[in-house]
């Protein structure tokens, strides 16, 4: 079995810390899943931030990052159920969104 997660590109306008964000879902063998989402600097391993993906949609989102260098973040995402290892992605970007 494979847990696995992609990442939405949302927004297209770089610049302000205030609106970048990270996205994506979580799935495991090809259906969503709820699991526990943690990212780090992936120069100092510093918490960034965390979130729960949604049981039904396996969806989620944070929002309000301040604005880190390109591919400069570590995603994990942990198996709550402790059935499977933990999926990390690595070298991410925050994107930026409009409006704000």
């Amino acid at each position: 079995m494979i847990a696995d997660f992609t990442f939405e590109r949302l927004g297209i306008e770089p610049g302000r810390a205030d609106r970048h964000r990270l996205a994506g879902t979580v799935t495991v063998d090809g259906s969503p899943a709820r699991r526990n989402i943690f990212v780090c600097d992936r120069r100092t391993l510093a918490y960034v931030a965390a979130t729960t993906s949604d049981p039904v949609t396996g969806a989620w989102e944070i929002s309000g990052l301040p604005e880190y260098p390109e591919g400069s973040l570590i995603v994990l995402a942990l198996d709550n159920t402790a059935t499977y290892n933990a999926e990390v992605a690595d070298y991410v970007s925050q994107v930026a969104t409009a409006g704000v």
